[in-house]
């Protein structure tokens, strides 16, 4: 398989070429076959055995004979010379660049072929003047159980018949962008072209950095970075931490508990028994008088304290015949020299009993109308306002039936359409029935007077 790994210098090719792709073929056993400037001796101190399954090019192999993949599937493509000695690749070819770079007879245990890792495969593949026995090797790298990593710059500046093999390819690029230094992003494109089908960050772990050499025309190891050019990420970071401080004070102060309180908005222990006590009546305290063993502080302390005892409130000692419950008006009849007023006793939202002007009279009360539906009754030094707001019967919403003494109308029929003016049947011999009752109610009343009499 053909895999690439692309990214601008300092990126971190190199740490995730030797990481992750020939560090972990030389723990498979794999021959690595590359022009990596790595450390043979850091990679000897992990595992003695990976010196030999190193092979470092830093020269275009020479030429051992023929190739002719013509007929691959019959005969091998190397066709080595068995009386002509290796000949010289031409002085412009570079690391490579020639078809005889990529001839090895290792076979792993497995038969598996050598892992090629070639970096800056620009310069040894370039997008015009590559060979045509490279590309067909590329074509053709599977029959060999091979396999290779090109590591470039650009794709786009190597042949691009080879570019177009690729089957994954690897874009890295520092993050230091973002204000992590120590981090690269990782990027997995699904071929040449593709799109990204898996996207991450890695950490440069420093243990790794003794295995190669990325800068090997220099012994320093430092990069100068712009120091007037700062990501907005930074700027975001520091402010995204004064913001959430701030957030917090803010809502700490917002939900802060009010004296009496708890954080839920309930009252506290104390605030509830304190509430209790304020509303509860008044208890009278006695004063004691002092003992005799007692010292005496003085006039001044004595002052003091019947300054600081509070007065006790006075409770009414009259209570009426009606204490606790409501006196309502209801009606009045007049007569010649008298004027007899209907009440209604009520408790609980509802008529208990009726009681008449002279019943409340003759229990001690004091009545005084102001009009039909306002009077006060007093008994003793306990007055009571009352008025027409009788509660209905208990167990019924039936309003009270009004019949109009003019035109005889009752307020459960509807009478809308009855001329206006005239009396109706109802009407008729209704002064009649009113003197009646009357003088049946005269009679009543007489007879109570004349048996209080006797």
């Amino acid at each position: 398989m053909i895999n690439g790994l692309e990214g601008i210098p300092g990126s971190g090719k190199s740490y995730e070429g030797v990481v992750y792709h020939v560090l972990e073929a030389l723990k498979q056993g794999r021959l690595v076959i590359t022009n990596l400037p790595l450390n043979v001796d850091q990679f000897a101190a992990i595992d003695p055995a990976y010196r030999d399954l190193i092979e470092l090019r830093t020269r275009p192999a020479k030429q051992l004979g023929v190739w002719d993949a013509t007929d691959i599937a019959e005969r091998p493509a190397f066709q080595l010379w068995a009386d002509r000695d290796p000949a010289d690749p031409p002085e412009s070819v570079f690391t490579f660049g020639t078809v005889w770079d990529f001839y090895t007879t290792w076979r792993g245990p497995n038969g598996q072929g050598p892992l090629y890792v070639i970096d800056e495969c620009h310069v040894s593949f370039p997008k015009t003047g590559t060979p045509d026995s490279v590309v067909q090797w590329f074509k053709l790298h599977r029959h060999f159980n091979a396999d290779v990593l090109l590591m470039t710059q650009s794709f786009r500046d190597i042949n691009q018949p080879i570019a177009q093999l690729i089957a994954t390819l690897i874009k890295v690029r520092k993050a230091d962008i973002l204000g992590k230094a120590d981090h690269y992003i990782r990027k997995v494109h699904a071929g040449y072209r593709g799109a990204v089908i898996q996207q991450g960050e890695r950490k440069y772990k420093p243990q790794y950095f003794g295995l190669y050499r990325s800068n090997t025309q220099s012994s320093a190891s430092a990069e100068a970075s712009a120091e007037d050019v700062k990501p907005f990420i930074v700027y975001f970071n520091r402010f995204k931490w004064v913001w959430l401080i701030f957030c917090a004070v803010i809502m700490v102060w917002a939900f802060w508990p009010k004296p009496g309180r708890t954080v839920w908005g309930t009252k506290t222990p104390e605030a509830r028994a304190a509430a209790t006590v304020k509303g509860s009546p008044q208890a009278h305290v006695v004063p004691t008088p002092p003992s005799s063993n007692a010292p005496s502080n003085g006039p001044a302390k004595q002052a003091s304290n019947q300054e600081q005892e509070p007065e006790p409130k006075e409770v009414p000692k009259t209570i009426d015949p009606l204490f606790g419950k409501l006196l309502h008006l209801t009606g009045y009849m007049r007569k010649a020299d008298k004027e007899i007023y209907a009440f209604v006793v009520s408790g609980e939202g509802r008529q208990l009993f009726d009681l008449t002007s002279d019943e409340l009279v003759n229990a001690g009360y004091t009545i005084k109308a102001s009009s039909p539906c306002l009077a006060f009754v007093q008994y003793r030094d306990v007055i009571r306002p009352v008025t027409c707001d009788a509660p209905y019967q208990s167990g019924t919403v039936n309003k009270p039936i009004v019949i109009d003494s003019g035109s005889g109308g009752r307020s459960d029929r509807n009478d809308e359409n009855r001329p206006r003016g005239q009396a109706s049947a109802e009407a008729i011999g209704w002064e009649q029935r009113m003197q009646a009752r009357n003088a049946e109610v005269r009679s009543v009343f007489e007879s109570r007077h004349l048996s209080a009499s006797f």
